[in-house]
C-alpha cells in the first residue's frame, strides 16, 4: 500500500529557484581564496564570527566550510603578524570528515570536496590530518612537538584532541581558533572540559545543520533548551540567516516523499518459534561445556553471547525483510564462523556446536521455501505472490518497486540508510540476484565497529570513492554517512528505517545534492505519527535557531565538579570519566601472549549509603587489587576505583608523567647485563618475577589426617657433581598420583658456585608406608624443611614475646591437601630400584627423636623459656660417669659423642631451632671465653656463658667444653640458571683480583646442640630440592594443561625448556 505524501510545502517550490550554471562556466578550487566571491549570507555569518564565538546553523550544502576557511585565513594571518606560535584546530566528528570538508563556491551554487590539502592551499598554511588509524594514539611528546612545530592547522577528531590534552602533549593555550564541524556532537567526551578551565580561551566557530539531537518530539521550547545547552558548552551563540532567498535559490534541495507499507506476513513469522526453540536447546548444550580455567569459561561466555547476537540478526531479517533475506543472513552467519585453529579441544567442540546450530537454522528456513517455488527469482515471477508467501516483506517489496521506478538509467546514484549492518549486507546480496534491477551496481558501507560485519577503513574509502564516481549505483549504509559526506551527483536518498531523531532526518536528507533529487522516507502505517512528529520537530528547531542574539539566552557553562588527578610537572590529568579508559589502556599494554586477554575485572560490594568496587588487575600489573571509595551507585563506584588505581599506578611509576603506560620496548641488546649496577645475583630482589599460580593436582593428597598404611608412587632423585669428591645424597619423592613419563623421567643441570650438579628423576614403582613410618616421615619433613628454610621457634624473648616451638603440639596446620607429598633421603647412593627402596630410616628416626626431645625439654620448663626459673642444659644419664672435661668425649644436648667423629655432623640448636653442620672443634675456645658477638660500642666484654644466660636464660652444665665451629645454613637459591658464569664475566673485566666471600661460621657450646644422625650429604641435597621441585612442578602443570587442552596425555611432549 503506497501513500506518496509530497512535503514540498515545507520548502519553496523547486521551480522558483534559480537555474544552476553550466559546468563549463564553473571556476575551480585552484583559484586563490581572495578571488572567490562568497555569497552575501556567508559574509554575513563571517562578520558575526569575527566578533564573537559563533555556532553557524545553516542548511547542508550551504557552504559553512567556506566561512570557516575565510575565518581561518584571517585569524592565521593575525597570529603570524604577532610572531607567536599558535595553532588552528579543525575538529571533525568522524575520520571520513577529517579526510573531507565541504567547500561551497558561492559563484556557482555547487559543493566541492575539500581535502585537508585544499585547506592548506587556500590558506597558505601547513596542514596535517590526524586520526587513530594513523597511529596517533601511540605518539609520544617528541612526536607531537614535531607536529606542532611543523604545522599551523591540525585536522582531527575530537577524541584525538582530547587524548592529547589529557596527556599534556597539547595545551589549550596553544590554540587560537577551533573550527568544530557538526558541532551538535560536542557532548560527552569532548575537549570542552579543558576549554572552560582557562581564562584565555581560543575563538570558537561551530557548524551544524541540526543543533537538536535528542530522540522524540521536540517542541520549540525543547529545541530552545537543547540549543542553549550547546551554546553554553561551546561558549558560543547561535546564528542563522533569516532571509533564505539566496540560499533557497542556490542550494539544491530534494523533493521529500513518504512511502508506507503493510505489516509483515504471518507465514514468515511462523518460523520464529521453531528457531527460538532450537536456540534454547543449543544454549543448554553449549552451557554444558565447562572448564577449570576462567579464561576458557570466559571464551565460552563470549561465544554464547556472539551466537545470541547472530540469532537476533537472523530473527530481525525474518521479521523485517522476509524469509529469503533471513536465509541470506544465516549464510552470512555461517561464513562468519570460519575454520578455527589453535584453540583447545573443548573450545573447538563448542565452536563446532555453534556451526551445527547455524546449519540447523539454515535447514529450517530452507524447508519453508516450497519446492514448487525454486524459481522464485525468475524474471516473470510475481513479487506480490512472494510477499503473500512471506518470502519478502511488504517493506522490502516497496523498496524493489522504488528501484524499478528508476528505470534502466545507469546514472542513478541512490543512498539507502538502514539501522543495522546486517540489513545493509543482506539487502545488498538480495538486490544483486533480483533480475529486474540487476543492471544496477550495488554495494554497502558500514562503520569500522567491533562487529564481525563491519568494514575496515580502507575498504570504506574504496566503496565511497566508487559511489562518488558512479561505479556503484545503489549504496546501502548505516548512519556512518549521515553527516557531512559529500556526493554531488546523489539523486536519491532513502530512509529504509525511520530516522529516530530530527538530526538524523535533516542530515540524511542533506546527502541528496543533485537538482530534482528525491528524499524518500519509508515506514508502516503505525509509524506515520512518528514521522510527522519529526517533521514538526524540524520546524520547531528552525524557529528556535532563528531566535538568536539574546544575551540572556547564553547560560554560563560549568564543568561538573569531578575529581581530577593532575601531574604537576607536565599538566597531564585524569578524571573520573577518563579513568576507566586509562585503566583499560594500561592493561592492554601489559605483556601477554596471543591466547590471553589482559583486562581488568570489577566486583561491586554493597555498603552503607551505596557501593564499593574492587578493581582486579592482571597478575603482571604493578599491583593486583584496589578497593575504591564508596559511591552512590555501581557505575560511580567503578569510576572511583579506577580513579584511585590511576593515581597509584602513576605514583608507582607504572604510568609516566604524561599518564601513559610506562612499558619500555627494549632492544635485543638491552637483555644482556652489561654492568654490575644493572646486574643482580641469585637471591636478590632484582630477580623477583611475578608468576600466575594454579593448583597442581598431581601434588594433592588425602593422607594428611590419616596415620594408617598409605601407598605412594615413588620417584627417585639422584645427584651427580662434576667434581667427583662432592657427594650428594639421593632422595625419593612420594606422591599419590602417577606422573606422565616425560614428567617422572627427566634430567637437568643445577648450577652452584664453581660446580654443576646433574639431577636425574626416575620412576621407581610404588612404596607402602605403615602408620609409624608415616608419622616419622612427617616429622623429618617438619623438622628439616622448617629448620633450614623457615623457623622452628616463633616469637622473641628479647622483644618481650613468648617463644614457642613450632612442632610442640598439633602440626596439622603445616600441611595442605594441595601439597601433600614426602621427600625422604635414601640410604645408598647407587641404589637400584628393585623391591623396596633403601630409605634412610636411621636419619629419619633421629629427626623424629629430636622433635620428641625438644617437646619434653620445653614442657619441663614453665612458661616456655620464661624467666620464672633458670634453664639448665639436659643431663645425659648415660654419660654421668664422664664428668671430666679433659676426656675425649663431647657432651651434646641429647647424647655424648667421641670428638673424633663429630666432623660434618648435622646438629640442631635447641635455643634457636637452626640447623648447622659441624666444621671442627675449636680447642682454644670454651664457654668461658669472651663472646665474639659482643657490642664494641658498649665496651662490654662478656663470656659465652654470660651471653646465653642473659639472652636465653640458659645455665650451661659443661662450660669448660671446647666450642664447636659450625657452618650456618642459607636461603635456597635459584639453581636453574647459571648466574655465576655471568658474575664471573663481570669479575674478569674488573681490575685487580676479586676477594672471595668468607663463609659465615659461628661458635656454639656443644651442650646446646642436638645431634641429628643425618649425614652432611643429605643436608647438601636438601638445598638442591627447591630448584628441582620447582622444575618438576612446572612439568606437572604443563602436563595438567596438556591434558585439559588437548584431552590426551601423549599427543606431544613437554618442551624441556619449561
Amino acid at each position: 500500500m503506497n501513500f506518496n505524501i509530497d512535503s514540498s510545502d515545507h520548502k519553496q517550490d523547486q521551480s522558483k529557484k534559480g537555474k544552476l550554471p553550466d559546468a563549463d562556466d564553473s571556476p575551480t578550487l585552484k583559484l586563490p581564496c581572495s578571488n572567490l566571491n562568497p555569497r552575501r549570507y556567508q559574509l554575513e555569518v563571517l562578520e558575526v564570527a569575527r566578533r564573537r564565538n559563533t555556532i553557524a546553523v545553516l542548511d547542508t550544502g550551504s557552504g559553512k566550510t567556506l566561512i570557516a576557511v575565510m575565518l581561518m585565513k584571517e585569524v592565521g594571518q593575525a597570529i603570524k603578524t604577532d610572531g607567536v606560535k599558535k595553532l588552528i584546530i579543525f575538529l571533525a566528528p568522524t575520520v571520513h570528515l577529517v579526510n573531507q570538508a565541504c567547500f561551497f563556491s558561492p559563484s556557482f551554487c555547487f559543493c566541492f570536496p575539500l581535502q585537508f590539502k585544499n585547506i592548506k592551499y587556500l590558506t597558505n598554511f601547513q596542514v596535517e590530518e590526524y586520526y587513530g588509524a594513523k597511529g596517533v594514539d601511540t605518539w609520544n611528546l617528541t612526536t607531537w612537538e614535531k607536529e606542532i612545530s611543523n604545522n599551523d592547522v591540525l585536522v582531527m577528531t575530537p577524541q584525538i584532541l582530547l587524548d592529547a590534552l589529557r596527556k599534556a602533549y597539547l595545551r589549550i593555550e596553544m590554540i587560537c581558533l577551533m573550527i568544530i564541524d557538526e558541532c551538535h556532537r560536542a557532548t560527552g567526551n569532548h575537549p570542552y572540559e579543558f576549554y572552560h578551565q582557562i581564562n584565555e580561551k581560543p575563538k570558537i566557530f561551530g557548524m551544524t545543520a541540526s543543533p537538536v539531537g535528542k530522540k522524540g518530539v521536540s517542541s520549540t521550547v525543547d529545541c530552545e533548551n537543547q540549543i542553549s545547552e550547546l551554546e553554553s558548552i561551546l561558549d558560543s551563540r547561535r546564528y542563522t540567516v533569516e532571509d533564505r532567498t539566496e540560499m533557497d535559490r542556490c542550494i539544491p534541495s530534494a523533493k521529500e516523499s513518504c512511502r508506507f507499507y503493510d505489516q509483515a506476513r504471518s507465514s514468515a513469522l511462523s518460523l520464529k518459534p521453531k528457531i527460538e526453540a532450537l536456540w534454547f536447546k543449543f544454549d543448554a548444550l553449549l552451557s554444558e561445556n565447562r572448564s577449570n580455567y576462567k579464561d576458557v569459561d570466559d571464551k565460552f561466555k563470549t561465544l554464547s553471547q556472539r551466537m545470541s547476537k547472530e540469532l537476533a540478526k537472523i530473527l530481525h531479517c525474518l521479521e523485517d525483510l522476509g524469509i529469503l533475506c533471513a536465509y541470506e543472513a544465516v549464510k552470512i552467519c555461517h561464513e562468519n564462523f570460519s575454520k578455527i585453529e589453535g584453540e583447545c579441544e573443548i573450545y573447538r567442540k563448542g565452536y563446532l556446536q555453534c556451526i551445527n546450530f547455524v546449519e540447523e537454522v539454515m535447514k529450517i528456513i530452507k524447508e519453508s521455501l516450497h519446492h514448487a517455488d525454486k524459481n522464485v527469482l525468475d524474471v516473470d515471477f510475481d513479487y506480490s505472490k512472494a510477499e503473500d508467501l512471506g518470502y519478502i516483506s511488504p517493506k522490502l517489496l516497496e523498496l524493489i518497486n522504488l528501484f524499478q521506478s528508476f528505470g534502466e538509467s545507469s546514472q542513478v546514484l541512490c543512498l539507502i540508510f538502514v539501522d543495522r549492518i546486517i540489513t545493509a549486507k543482506v539487502i545488498e546480496r538480495f538486490v544483486k540476484i533480483v533480475p529486474q534491477i540487476s543492471h544496477f551496481t550495488v554495494s554497502y558501507l558500514t562503520g569500522n565497529t567491533t562487529s564481525v560485519d563491519a568494514l575496515a577503513p580502507n575498504r570504506q574509502k574504496e566503496i565511497l570513492d566508487s559511489f562518488r564516481s558512479g561505479k556503484v549505483n545503489i549504496l546501502f549504509t548505516t548512519d556512518v554517512l549521515e553527516e557531512g559526506i559529500h556526493v554531488p551527483n546523489c539523486s536519491c536518498v532513502v530512509r529504509f528505517d525511520l530516522p529516530k531523531t530530527v538530526r538524523s532526518y535533516v542530515q540524511s536528507r542533506g546527502r541528496s545534492r543533485q537538482v530534482n533529487s528525491q528524499f524518500v522516507v519509508m515506514g508502516n502505517l503505525e509509524q506515520r505519527n512518528q514521522l510527522f512528529n519529526i517533521i514538526r520537530s524540524e520546524r520547531s528547531m528552525t524557529d528556535a535557531a532563528i531566535s538568536k542574539d539574546h544575551v540572556s539566552s547564553l547560560r554560563a557553562f560549568t564543568v561538573g565538579k569531578t575529581n581530577a588527578y593532575c601531574v604537576e610537572s607536565t599538566g597531564a590529568s585524569v578524571t573520573l570519566d577518563s579513568s576507566v579508559g586509562l585503566i583499560n589502556r594500561y592493561c592492554e599494554k601489559l605483556p601477554r601472549d596471543k591466547y590471553s586477554c589482559a583486562k581488568p575485572s570489577f566486583a561491586s560490594m554493597p555498603v552503607e549509603g551505596g557501593y564499593q568496587c574492587k578493581l582486579i588487575l592482571p597478575p603482571n600489573a604493578a599491583f593486583q587489587t584496589i578497593i575504591g571509595p564508596s559511591g552512590k551507585d555501581v557505575r560511580l563506584a567503578k569510576h572511583l576505583a579506577c580513579f584511585e588505581a590511576c593515581k597509584k599506578l602513576h605514583q608507582m611509576g607504572a604510568l609516566n608523567d604524561h599518564l601513559v603506560p610506562f612499558l619500555e620496548d627494549p632492544s635485543e641488546d638491552d637483555h644482556i647485563v652489561k654492568n654490575k649496577e644493572s646486574s643482580s645475583g641469585a637471591g636478590t630482589t632484582k630477580r623477583k618475577e611475578l608468576h600466575g599460580t594454579a593448583n597442581i593436582r598431581a601434588l594433592s593428597g588425602a593422607w594428611g589426617d590419616k596415620l594408617n598404611r598409605t601407598k605412594f608412587h615413588a620417584y627417585k632423585f639422584e645427584f651427580t657433581c662434576n667434581i667427583i669428591s662432592e657427594i650428594y645424597s639421593g632422595f625419593v619423592l612420594l606422591i599419590e598420583s602417577k606422573l606422565d613419563d616425560d614428567v617422572g623421567n627427566v634430567e637437568l643441570d643445577l648450577y652452584l658456585v664453581s660446580k654443576i650438579v646433574k639431577a636425574s628423576v626416575s620412576s621407581c614403582g610404588q612404596v607402602d608406608l605403615d602408620a609409624e613410618q608415616m608419622m616419622k616421615a612427617k616429622c623429618f619433613h617438619e623438622l628439616l624443611f622448617n629448620g633450614l628454610f623457615g623457623r622452628l621457634f616463633g616469637g622473641s624473648k628479647s622483644a618481650g614475646g613468648e617463644r614457642k616451638f613450632l612442632l610442640q603440639n598439633d602440626t596439622k596446620s603445616l600441611w595442605s591437601p594441595k601439597h601433600l607429598y614426602l621427600l625422604l633421603p635414601l640410604e645408598k647412593l647407587n641404589d637400584i630400584c628393585e623391591g623396596s627402596l633403601q630409605i634412610n630410616w636411621c636419619g629419619i628416626n633421629s629427626c623424629a627423636a629430636a622433635i620428641e626431645f625438644l617437646r619434653r625439654k620445653i614442657s619441663m620448663v614453665t612458661g616456655d623459656f620464661d624467666d620464672s626459673g633458670p634453664i639448665t642444659t639436659p643431663h645425659n644419664t648415660s654419660s654421668s660417669e664422664m664428668e671430666c672435661e679433659g676426656t675425649n668425649k663431647i657432651h651434646f644436648a641429647n647424647c655424648v659423642v667421641d670428638a673424633d667423629n663429630i666432623k660434618d655432623m648435622v646438629v640442631l640448636a635447641i635455643h634457636t631451632g637452626k640447623i648447622y653442620c659441624i666444621i671442627e672443634m675449636d680447642s682454644n675456645l670454651s664457654a668461658e671465653s669472651p663472646f665474639d658477638g659482643y657490642n664494641e660500642k658498649s665496651k662490654e666484654c662478656i663470656t659465652f656463658s654470660d651471653y646465653f644466660s642473659k639472652r636465653y636464660g640458659i645455665t650451661l652444665r659443661h662450660p669448660g667444653q671446647p666450642l664447636l665451629r659450625l657452618k650456618q645454613g642459607h636461603n635456597p637459591h635459584n639453581l636453574l640458571f647459571n648466574f655465576h658464569e655471568e658474575d664471573a664475566q663481570q669479575k674478569s673485566s674488573q681490575i685487580g683480583s676479586a676477594t672471595s666471600k668468607v663463609p659465615a661460621h659461628v661458635h656454639i657450646p656443644p651442650e646446646l646442640l642436638c645431634v641429628l644422625h643425618v649425614k652432611r650429604d643429605v643436608l647438601k641435597s636438601l638445598y638442591l630440592l627447591p630448584s628441582l621441585m620447582y622444575r618438576i612442578e612446572s612439568l606437572m602443570l604443563s602436563s595438567q594443561l596438556r591434558e585439559e587442552i588437548d584431552g590426551q596425555t601423549s599427543k606431544f611432549n613437554i618442551r624441556s625448556s619449561l
